[in-house]
């Protein structure tokens, strides 16, 4: 046997275990002997072709009991070294004892471990969908409505929401799928070691590469695309940011926007320093379904109220979506409406999501509404929600100012 190695990718798991044997066979008969097991990569030493017998327990090594592999080798079956999940057994004698001499003990040996791994691939499953629960509301099983509630997230997200979970999900219902038919087979002692293996290693070297390829490539993305998001809490910076399609605090109501821009830094020991009583923030973002998102936020507390307790005073924040297509604003803003009348501490019910709709001409969507009793302290003590073709523009506001009166500033920008 030659100390010339060669390396190759196992595409078979432990629901593949026979056919995995198969496989090494035809490696031996080949002239590739195994001579080591890596979770992806076998090593295989350049040999003589031989008639080689492999079997495979569903097992690594350690946890198998020294008695047991004493056995093994006491009839004439050699364990090869390795880490892999399970543990690989070889004999050059055609005439060696299998194993296992009747399926009864064999059934008893495989299930044990093989069910094991099958429950831990349904939870496994499990926990991948529970990760598409992108709806405050509940989960969403239409994929294609999960697919437009993503228009806001980073790209990378995206990615992974839309691409990689649903492939993931795939590779696990096929591995829940092999498991459940190989143990149901052990237990009726009806499995017959199959003789085909290459369709098999084609189906898993498809799943295997293309989630290599999605996870490689969204490295590459993340480490090397430049991220397009800004968001600044500097005043400076702030008060320079510069949009057209947002309607921004001073043309909302610019009386008191002179007021507050005046307080908006103190001296203190020759320096000027934020003042913590005033938060103002821009931020602008754009990722493959939406190409502008922009926000301005203003919160303004007094120093004291009559009860010695710091609150906000005036509140403002506006958040412009700009989408690719009227359709992605169209699908998108349901879920965002839900979502942020849920994160603002609205309570609403199906009634009152349509009693805030009202006609303004010009807009193909415009929802109002304000705090009552029932809604537990929101942030904001009312609410727009607007869209004209693609664009699609979010207001909350706490104040003296009627926010609905003010609906034609927004859409003449619209």
């Amino acid at each position: 046997m030659s100390d010339k190695i060669k390396q190759k990718i196992c595409y078979f798991g432990l629901s593949d275990i026979y056919q995995e044997q198969n496989w090494l066979e035809d490696m031996a008969r080949r002239g590739l002997l195994l001579t080591y097991t890596g979770y992806l990569i076998y090593d295989f030493a350049y040999g003589e072709p031989t008639e080689r017998r492999y079997r495979i327990l569903p097992e690594k090594r350690k946890k198998i009991e020294q008695e047991e592999l004493d056995i093994y080798e006491s009839c004439g079956w050699t364990c090869v070294r390795g880490t892999h999940a399970s543990t690989v057994f070889y004999t050059d004698d055609q005439n060696a004892p299998e194993p296992f001499t009747d399926a009864v003990t064999e059934k008893k040996y495989y299930v044990k471990r093989l069910l094991y791994t099958f429950i831990t691939t349904i939870a496994l499953t499990f926990c991948i969908l529970m990760n598409l629960d992108l709806n405050t509301n509940g989960f969403v099983f239409n994929p294609i409505e999960a697919y437009y509630q993503l228009a806001d997230k980073p790209s990378p997200i995206i990615y992974i929401y839309a691409v990689m979970y649903p492939i993931l999900v795939l590779f696990e219902l096929v591995f829940i799928f092999r498991y459940t038919r190989l143990i149901w087979k052990l237990k009726r002692e009806t499995f017959k070691r199959t003789a085909g293996f290459k369709a098999r290693r084609y189906v898993n070297m498809i799943l295997i590469n293309t989630i290599i390829v999605l996870i490689v490539g969204l490295f590459i993305y993340v480490v090397f695309v430049p991220d397009k998001r800004i968001m600044t809490s500097s005043f400076k910076e702030a008060l320079a940011y510069k949009d057209n399609d947002l309607v921004r605090f001073a043309e909302f109501d610019p009386s008191t926007w002179d007021k507050v821009r005046a307080n908006m830094t103190v001296k203190n020991d020759n320096k000027d320093v934020d003042n913590p009583d005033i938060t103002y923030e821009t931020s602008y973002d754009r990722n493959i379904m939406m190409t502008k998102m922009s926000s301005e936020d203003l919160e303004v507390y007094p120093r004291t109220d009559k009860d010695g307790v710091s609150e906000p005073k005036l509140m403002y924040q506006i958040q412009l979506y700009k989408a690719k297509s009227a359709k992605i604003a169209a699908r998108f803003m349901p879920s965002n409406i839900a979502e942020e009348l849920d994160y603002k501490g609205f309570d609403v019910s199906e009634k009152r999501l349509r009693d805030m709709q009202f006609k303004y001409k010009g807009l193909d969507y415009a929802a109002y509404i304000a705090a009552s009793k029932k809604d537990e302290a929101p942030f904001y003590k009312q609410m727009l929600f607007l869209r004209k073709g693609n664009k699609y523009v979010v207001v909350a506001y706490s104040g003296p100012i009627d926010l609905k009166s003010k609906v034609g500033l927004f859409a003449a920008k619209m």
